[in-house]
């Protein structure tokens, strides 16, 4: 201390009185804008994480619309609110086959329903986030007339499931092996298709990989892919791009994050477990979707190394809302696809 103080006494040595209140104005200035910076840089990213990833588990949970309210009709609904809506009316016409079911996983009560037509196959439709298995219910009928019954989940932190927190797929692909075990096992189903969207579709490919790993693999018939991203941190950016909001924080909220969860969005990048996929696999892509361009998603399709995978882009669309603007086309695809 001595030393020290010694130290500064020769620093202010031969300074006048005003000099040496400048200098230690400037000493609290630079002292307040590293703490300030610090501060925004915990601060702003903690916020976006809230946001965007994260559900208060004080909240009520529901499975209705994330926006709010629907429109009575869709004469004047956003894409969004079509699907959703067309989504519950598929529910509803089909309400009598309608099983509702509940596993547990990570200590999470996780829940769904599974739509039982009586076929040896199942499809799994697995939702993008913020979304509920409503919403799931709109991708379910080019299957159900293919010979699939319907699996639609609730992930973690979305409708009437347990979590706080949503990890594009890397937790998440966990819940999905043990869907998968449980329609199996009740119910015998031997052979399944995957349709994700968005960070739905990273899920399922998570999942191939782990079942593939554990050698069960060939339970997984299909994979349909729709709005696959390289990386989460690739297709999060875009999203604050588009709404004019700094970039740089998006990083500091991955991080953040992984202290929250455990779950590395750096390292865990479809673009890095696509090449996993040596199953059929169909690849969706709007050419309008900002969040993934045409680019990435053929950087995708190339990096899969299956000899049974087709690429599909579409004219229309905002990114996962291809098939509500080109209902007709879409479904072939899928169903020429499943015929093969």
């Amino acid at each position: 201390m001595e030393i020290q103080g010694a130290a500064l006494c020769a620093l202010f040595a031969g300074l006048t009185l005003a000099e040496t209140v400048l200098v230690r104005v400037a000493f609290c200035i630079a002292v307040l804008a590293v703490a300030g910076g610090v501060f925004i840089f915990f601060l702003v990213p903690h916020i976006v994480l809230v946001k965007t990833m994260y559900r208060d588990p004080k909240k009520p949970r529901y499975r209705g619309y994330s926006e709010g309210a629907l429109p009575q009709s869709e004469e004047n609904a956003t894409d969004h609110q079509k699907m959703f809506m067309r989504g519950i009316a598929w529910a509803e016409k089909h309400k009598d086959k309608i099983c509702d079911l509940k596993i547990v996983s990570d200590r999470l009560n996780l829940y769904g329903q599974y739509v039982d037509f009586g076929y040896k196959k199942c499809a799994v439709i697995i939702q993008g986030r913020t979304e509920s298995l409503l919403y799931s219910y709109y991708f379910a009928d080019v299957y159900a007339q293919n010979g699939y019954n319907i699996l639609v989940i609730d992930t973690r932190a979305h409708g009437l499931s347990d979590g706080k927190y949503v990890t594009a797929g890397v937790l998440e692909h966990r819940d999905l092996v043990k869907w998968i075990e449980l329609i199996e096992t009740q119910y015998g189903v031997k052979s399944f298709a995957l349709h994700g969207i968005c960070i739905g579709a990273a899920g399922a490919i998570y999942a191939y990989g782990a079942l593939k790993k554990a050698g069960k693999g060939a339970i997984i018939e299909k994979l349909v892919l729709d709005g696959l991203y390289t990386s989460y941190y690739q297709v999060f950016k875009n999203h604050h791009i588009e709404r004019k909001k700094p970039v740089i924080f998006v990083p500091f909220v991955l991080f953040y994050l992984f202290l929250r969860t455990g779950a590395r969005l750096f390292k865990w990048a479809p673009i890095k477990y696509i090449k996993n996929v040596d199953c059929p696999a169909l690849f969706i892509w709007s050419e309008q979707d900002f969040y993934v361009k045409p680019s990435k998603g053929r950087e995708l399709f190339a990096a899969c190394p299956s000899q049974y995978k087709e690429l599909r882009f579409f004219p229309r669309g905002r990114h996962s809302h291809v098939r509500i603007n080109q209902t007709e086309e879409y479904d072939s695809t899928i169903t020429d696809f499943l015929q093969k």
